[in-house]
């Protein structure tokens, strides 16, 4: 327990009264001094004890004195009465509260030897059993490191014994464990940090209110990663120990874990290289021999992309999501760099996924309907070959393949190139001959009643041989017949977009 005044003013034996100011200030040391400037020989934190013997009972240095003492840093101020002063001088009491000094009465009976012994044997005393946590987390630290894998079991210890969130990273960025769960949503920031630093040396820096240290972890006297800490409250002396222990745990296996992890991708890999080509028994022993568990009963093959630079931290997010985990679906990387998930149908799973891709900027992907495992193969090639037409400028993250089918092919073109199409296509019904008789109005009804004329000439008021003239002179203008479909079409598209 650190020393506080509290701890002080309860002493029965002391004969302490608190006056004024807070009781829960920390108290690093303490110190007797009567000069009237004592703040050169005293550090931030410190007890000062006085008697009052430089200043008079009526001073008018008082709000100057403690103004000094504030400023300092003096964590409060033990005013001995019964030799100078009889009582704490009100001058004194009120400048003390102005400058939120705390302050605290010692008793005549009490001698200023007896608190210097007390806050030194507290002192001592918080010192030992701040060493004997430490040690306490040394071994903690060392048990974790022979629990497989052992960088995971490390930084998980560490995150639990200095209450704060933690981050091991691979020389070239890779999260390589992180701790608690929500830790990894600092991965970015932390990421970039590195970039901004040419040099591999322990460093801090500020994310909101919180303290991030970083302490590179070396291997063969090359730096092979770093390790993040964040928290609110500094670190103290043993913390810091405690930290630099889990370092150099950690710089026994960093560069075997990064391995690892590499490993664990090919495997996965490979597991979902034999499921896609139809291989189900050669996947379910493969996945059995190497303990990758598979989910079970019907499932969904999700195709996700990501803008180059961040296909990584997609890969990372989704194979730490401990969601994902919990029903065993299976993450990796397809050849061409993509992710895939095969996930189990169970409530919430495309909500998981939609979640996911929101919080990452430049995602995106399609996710089927419900399947069979063994039917992945032949569900594959029509899901993969969709998430490679998936918009990035979506409003949606993640689709379903009847989801992309219906946002229509405009969606997939840009605005600006859409419109300057449109108006290629329409511009010979938008002529100044063509307006006189309306043209453009004329197709639009016509296509809009599906090439029946009788329908269309009654919706525009007009007989029926006034509109097949109208017709003729656009195909003329158009250079087309109304006969071709394909015609048709792109007119009906074009129209589409110059009336949105």
């Amino acid at each position: 327990m650190p020393v506080t005044l509290t701890s002080l003013v309860s002493r029965y034996d002391l004969g302490l009264t608190l006056r004024t100011g807070r009781a829960d200030l920390g108290v690093s040391w303490v110190h007797i001094s009567d000069l009237v400037d004592p703040t050169p020989y005293i550090e931030p934190g410190t007890l000062l004890l006085t008697t009052g013997l430089s200043l008079g009972r009526t001073s008018r240095r008082w709000p100057e004195y403690a103004d000094r003492l504030a400023r300092a840093g003096v964590c409060a101020l033990g005013f001995g009465v019964g030799l100078r002063h009889a009582n704490v001088p009100e001058p004194l009491l009120a400048a003390a509260a102005r400058h939120r000094l705390s302050l605290i009465e010692v008793s005549e009976r009490t001698r200023f030897s007896s608190v210097v012994r007390a806050v030194t044997d507290e002192l001592a005393a918080a010192e030992r059993a701040e060493q004997t946590a430490a040690m306490e987390s040394y071994r903690g630290l060392v048990r974790a490191a022979l629990t497989p894998p052992s960088h995971r079991s490390v930084v998980t210890r560490l995150a639990a014994q200095l209450d704060a969130w933690v981050l091991l990273l691979s020389r070239e960025g890779h999260l390589l464990a992180g701790a608690p769960e929500q830790a990894r949503r600092h991965t970015e920031r932390v990421r970039l940090e590195l970039s901004r630093r040419r040099s591999w040396h322990a460093a801090t820096f500020d994310i909101g209110d919180t303290r991030v240290t970083l302490l590179p972890v070396i291997r063969s006297a090359r730096p092979a990663g770093v390790l993040a800490v964040g928290r609110l409250a500094p670190l103290s002396v043993y913390e810091r120990g405690v930290v630099d222990v889990a370092v150099d745990l950690l710089s026994l296996g960093v560069a075997q874990a990064a391995e690892l992890l590499d490993s664990e991708r090919r495997e996965r890999a490979t597991v979902l290289s034999l499921l896609l080509s139809g291989r189900y028994n050669a996947a379910r022993q493969t996945a059995e021999s190497l303990g990758i568990p598979l989910p079970e009963g019907p499932v969904r093959l999700a195709v996700l992309t990501a803008d180059a630079g961040i296909r990584g931290d997609l890969l990372e997010m989704l194979e730490s999501e401990r969601s994902l985990q919990i029903v065993s679906a299976l993450v990796a990387s397809d050849s061409r760099g993509r992710v895939v998930v095969v996930l189990p149908v169970v409530e919430g799973d495309v909500g998981v996924l939609q979640a996911m891709l929101s919080s990452l900027e430049g995602t995106r992907g399609v996710i089927g309907e419900a399947a069979e495992m063994t039917d992945l193969a032949r569900v594959w090639p029509r899901i993969a070959a969709v998430a490679d037409t998936v918009p990035s400028s979506g409003a949606q993250r993640l689709l379903t393949t009847r989801g992309v089918a219906d946002m229509g092919l405009l969606s997939y073109v840009g605005d600006a190139e859409a419109k300057g199409w449109a108006f290629a296509v329409l511009a010979p019904l938008e002529g100044d001959e063509a307006r006189r008789i309306d043209l453009l109005s004329t197709v639009r009804t016509y296509l809009a009643h599906n090439g029946n004329t009788e329908a269309a000439s009654a919706a525009l008021g007009i007989h029926r041989r006034t509109l097949v003239y109208r017709l003729g002179r656009a195909e003329r203008l158009l250079g087309r017949k109304f006969s071709d479909p394909g015609l048709r079409a792109e007119l009906w598209m074009a129209l589409t977009v110059h009336d949105g």
